[in-house]
């Protein structure tokens, strides 16, 4: 008879945990018996799963995080063809562009380049330089060296970076310390009722080939994870063992 394999579930890290967590959830869907005790339980896990869901997500780092950095750096990008233009400008064969680009380029000059900034400095300086630029007695000097497109991109591009940075901020603000190991110590007792339920269906015989099958593909991940942590372990070990060698 094939059981489920045991796991030690606390060695795990949080994105073993979660994955190990989901390859039970798939497989087992569909599978048991239907009653009140695997009804129950199932509807006990899946409000867990989701919990341990939001909450792994919100530990392994929001995905706006990558996308608050590239907005970053595209407003960077527009920031330094800007400020090159004006440079061009400064020496152009037409006087009037040369006036306007020396116009422009004090407004450039109170700020300097804030890109290194941190992002709120940035975002504050970004928003007094556009103002600046969109006054009307600077309008004509903007339009005259040819910012007329770019500006209104820059603009865009601030507006676009502090929503994605709002967004992604509201969402850490959800997390506190500590909430996926809360979550995992209400999950690892579901886990293991399942699986013990799982056994009891093999000792009593009355195992169904989709349990079986579960069983077999279960056995399988459970077993890659315990390699992970034995080879953890071992290379810990080695360390411990580096550490404690008499150099006599």
């Amino acid at each position: 008879m094939n059981f489920v394999n045991s796991i030690s579930l606390t060695y795990l890290r949080n994105s073993e945990y979660f994955e190990l967590i989901t390859d039970l959830k798939t497989g087992i869907t569909g599978i048991l018996p239907e009653s009140t005790v695997t009804t129950g339980l199932m509807t006990r896990f899946n409000v867990v799963y989701n919990e341990l869901d939001e909450a792994t997500r919100v530990d392994r780092g929001s995905v706006l995080t990558e996308k608050v950095q590239a907005a970053d750096e595209e407003r960077g990008k527009t920031w330094r063809a800007m400020d090159l233009m004006v440079d061009a400008h400064l020496h152009s064969p037409v006087p009037e562009e040369v006036e306007s680009a020396k116009i422009i380029r004090r407004i450039f000059d109170v700020y300097g380049d804030f890109r290194k900034r941190s992002f709120d400095s940035e975002s504050s300086e970004a928003r007094n330089l556009i103002q600046d630029m969109e006054k009307t007695p600077n309008t004509e000097h903007v339009t005259r060296i040819r910012l007329n497109t770019w500006l209104p991109l820059y603009k865009s591009q601030q507006e676009n970076f502090k929503s994605l940075q709002n967004t992604r901020d509201t969402e850490r603000g959800y997390k506190s310390s500590g909430d996926v190991k809360a979550v995992r110590e209400k999950m690892s007792p579901l886990y293991r009722e399942i699986i013990d339920l799982v056994n009891s269906y093999v000792r009593i015989g009355m195992a169904t080939p989709e349990i079986e099958n579960f069983i077999v593909v279960m056995n399988q991940k459970i077993k890659r994870y315990n390699d992970t942590l034995a080879a953890r372990d071992g290379r810990k070990d080695n360390s411990a063992d580096e550490n404690n060698v008499d150099t006599e």
